[in-house]
């Protein structure tokens, strides 16, 4: 069954070429993001390797039947690292070791009750097997080593094993993909270049088994997944981001993000999307909410602050809401991947939709604190 989330342009896929010029460009040889994206499921999620960036990303709050809470991650970047027409002058008799394409990806664990949190990374060539998106059966699987995600029409199955946890995830979409912006067009900046093709599952129902330290327990809960790609870097001016994925017990989410400036404030393309019980999304921009700071908390790791407790106001929607750390430590620090040093960690949510309290469950991501934020894997 092939799902369709109606926009205005077309896009390229790792199986199939639609092209429409006025929506997709080429810079430096690599396809930039100008207009909506036309995503066409289940192709779409799988990669798009005329784009230089693309990330499959994947966090959720999880319980077990002894009331232990647990906050994970898993993501998947893939990096082109030559351009297509230099691709092309490669002879035909390579080595199998050469490839376009670098993966990338983190694995992170947080046992909240325990005050516990684990994290770790891995990267290899998209080549002799090591890690690639495929096509297996109905599923998409991205995967590097033995991590993997498969996503198919009703199910999204995580898997990563590490020397202190292990994650063994069965996700129910209870919602359609969510295409954030306008059609999936998500800018991040002042050129209309600066932009990305942007979707999420914004409701996962989540099961199955975790293995922290070698005790293994049943859980169950909710997860998020996001799926980005792009050739756009940061503007210049851009330093960081501040991004929240909200999921609340009336069965609405939220997701919004700040893109913030290095001469203090945030850039008018921070935006936000609110996603209603019945799965229509609402695009929210810059000028519809706003995220107050009200504590901070400084890592021993890197020595970088963070904030660690906000105040959400989304005026038009009539929603209030406190959302705090469900743990101060969840900071990741990944020399040996994308050296970025970056806090992503569960949060709970409470407060208000219109005249009903809520409740909740998120993540939050931080990057560009410890430093300006770059994305620069070695290949």
């Amino acid at each position: 069954m092939r799902t369709k989330i109606p926009c205005f342009s077309s896009f390229l896929t790792s199986w199939v070429l639609f092209i429409l010029w006025p929506c997709i460009s080429l810079a430096g040889d690599y396809a930039v993001v100008t207009a909506p994206c036309n995503f066409i499921f289940p192709l779409d999620h799988g990669s798009h390797e005329a784009y230089r960036t693309e990330w499959w990303y994947y966090t959720g709050n999880l319980e077990s039947p002894a009331n232990k809470r647990y906050g994970f991650q898993l993501t998947f970047f893939r990096t082109r690292m030559v351009p297509r027409a230099e691709e092309k002058t490669w002879p035909q008799d390579r080595s199998a070791w050469r490839t376009a394409h670098l993966f990338l990806a983190h694995a992170a664990l947080s046992d909240l009750d325990g005050k516990r949190f684990f994290h770790d990374e891995k990267m290899a060539r998209g080549a002799l097997g090591l890690a690639g998106v495929s096509e297996e059966g109905q599923y998409t699987k991205i995967f590097l080593d033995s991590w993997s995600a498969l996503i198919g029409e009703g199910s999204h199955r995580l898997s990563a094993a590490t020397d202190r946890f292990t994650l063994d995830l069965t996700g129910k979409p209870l919602k359609p993909p969510v295409a954030h912006g306008l059609g999936g067009y998500s800018l991040k900046g002042k050129d209309p270049a600066s932009a990305s093709c942007y979707y999420s599952f914004t409701s996962l129902e989540t099961s199955g088994a975790l293995t922290v330290q070698g005790e293994r327990m049943e859980v169950r809960g909710t997860a998020w997944m996001d799926h980005e790609f792009s050739s756009a870097p940061l503007e210049e001016d851009i330093t960081g981001w501040d991004w929240f994925s909200l999921q609340l017990d009336d069965h609405t989410e939220l997701m919004l993000y700040l893109l913030r400036l290095g001469k203090g404030g945030f850039s008018p393309a921070s935006s936000g999307t609110f996603v209603k019980h019945s799965g229509e999304a609402i695009h929210l921009s810059h000028e519809n909410f706003v995220i107050e700071v009200l504590d901070q908390w400084k890592s021993p790791h890197s020595g970088a602050s963070y904030p660690s407790r906000w105040r959400v106001v989304v005026e038009p929607l009539q929603i209030e809401l406190s959302i705090i750390p469900n743990l101060a430590d969840q900071e990741l620090i990944t020399q040996r991947t994308t050296r970025v040093t970056y806090w992503e960690g569960s949060v709970s949510v409470s407060g208000r939709s219109g005249l009903t309290p809520v409740k909740g469950v998120g993540y939050v991501e931080m990057t560009g604190y410890a430093a300006p934020f770059t994305l620069t894997p070695s290949p």
